[in-house]
């Protein structure tokens, strides 16, 4: 049980803050993900290339959730999370609709930056409400289950777009108001983006102890607010340390997001799958590697932890890390799907745990002040690293250097590479979180 004035909330509160954090990521992923599924028809219907559509699944998306994370995140040290999160949920899930709507290539990148201006939220918003309501050595465990939903997101909307494609090639919408006159990639954008909409009742759910913090020092002049932390000391102090979590949190995510972004489309195109088969058994992939990979490595961390090892994070994420540099280059070795798609299984099981690796050890040296700003360095790497510069990359080099009939092979020279330079990363941030962990446990 919770001591009353640990700063803390009940744990039951806490954990209903975390599940309702764990269901809005996955629908903030499944909606910026299923573009991924649904960019063979976009290329057709808008006569792009690969480059182009590169384009759509990544850049278009990053640029403004670029632009707007770093304000977001202040916004959320500074006020209420939850409300700050409320509004840009609103913002993407009614953007993702629009998808349905464009008219072109313009209009459908215009519609993909104001999603990424409304999910720039998630992971500010998210990692600072959970910082502050787990003590530091309990972090894994929620940080991994928000984690998780990184990873399902993407899978349901890889699925949920397959299934209504194949569902619109079968005539399914035929004779429905609306929906029956639209092509099926459009009707995909407009129900996918329809439970954020719907989402927006759980955010009352949640809770966020800085924020009741500030509240109570406004109130009550004898209750100390929050120190306003600035953060280009912290970032000083603790270069190295930080400069290998955030460039490392962005290379492994240009692991991740090759798969998410060109998965679907390499199996259809290069291993003759349909886009119901791939849907369903990419979206059970990634679904069985989240669980799996985020969940072991959460537990495993705990465990050490609790005995003592205060770099846990950083030594048991090195397994996985070194793994996944066969595993990322074999499974593009293989020859049908049927080989391929085990091979991706590992590859993407050793890969999951690389967010809840760097959100742990972020968390755990930030003051309460910087949770959401340092949060919001991480994903501004994943995402110029990750999701913009990796989808993009893929497509220059399919469509001129290796030739689009060797999408594989772009694919696997990124993934490679990526992953190598991760692992690096990883073992030179070991010694400075080791440092800074000791450092605070002799000011505690």
């Amino acid at each position: 049980m919770r001591e009353a004035n640990s700063g803390y909330p009940p744990a039951g509160k806490a954990w209903l803050s975390t599940m309702v954090i764990f269901l809005l990521t996955a629908i903030a992923l499944a909606d910026r993900m299923a573009i991924s599924m649904l960019i063979g028809p976009i290329k057709q219907e808008f006569a792009l290339g690969d480059f182009q559509a590169s384009l759509l699944i990544g850049l278009s998306f990053t640029l403004f959730y670029v632009i707007f994370l770093f304000p977001i995140g202040t916004a959320a040290d500074r006020y209420s999370r939850p409300k700050v999160l409320a509004i840009c949920l609103l913002i993407w899930s009614v953007a993702t609709i629009l998808c349905g709507f464009a008219v072109g290539f313009v209009s459908l990148f215009l519609a993909r930056m104001l999603m990424g201006a409304g999910e720039a939220a998630i992971g500010p918003c998210s990692h600072g409400i959970i910082g502050a309501s787990f003590p530091r050595e309990r972090l894994s465990k929620p940080l991994a289950i928000q984690g998780i939903g990184f990873q399902i997101g993407p899978a349901v909307g890889v699925a949920a777009a397959g299934a209504i494609l194949a569902a619109g090639s079968t005539g399914a919408f035929e004779g429905i108001p609306f929906l029956g006159e639209m092509a099926a990639w459009r009707i995909a954008f407009i129900l996918i983006g329809l439970p954020g909409l719907l989402a927006l009742a759980l955010i009352p759910l949640l809770t966020d102890p800085d924020a009741d913090r500030r509240k109570a020092g406004l109130a009550d002049k004898t209750t100390p607010l929050p120190p306003r932390e600035p953060l280009l000391p912290f970032l000083r102090e603790h270069s190295m340390l930080m400069s290998t979590m955030v460039l490392g949190s962005g290379l492994s995510a240009l692991g991740m997001a090759t798969v998410t972004g060109w998965g679907p489309e390499y199996v259809q195109r290069s291993l003759g799958e349909t886009p119901a088969a791939a849907g369903a058994t990419l979206g059970a992939l990634m679904l069985f590697a989240a669980l799996l990979g985020q969940g072991t490595y959460a537990i495993v961390v705990d465990w050490f932890a609790a005995r003592g090892m205060l770099d846990a994070p950083i030594r048991v994420g090195l397994v996985p890390a070194a793994l996944a540099i066969p595993t990322g280059y074999l499974a593009y070795e293989a020859p049908d799907a049927a080989t391929f798609y085990p091979l991706l299984g590992v590859f993407l099981v050793c890969v999951t745990p690389f967010n809840a690796l760097a959100n742990t050890a972020v968390q755990q040296v930030s003051p309460p002040g910087l949770r959401s700003r340092n949060s919001a360095l991480l994903i501004f790497s994943i995402s110029i690293l990750g999701y913009a510069v990796g989808p993009s990359l893929v497509g220059w080099l399919s469509e001129y250097v290796v030739g689009e009939e060797n999408l594989g092979q772009a694919m696997q020279a990124v993934t490679v590479t990526a992953m190598v330079a991760t692992f690096l990363l990883i073992v030179l941030s070991r010694r400075p979180l080791l440092r800074r962990m000791q450092q605070m446990e002799a000011e505690s």
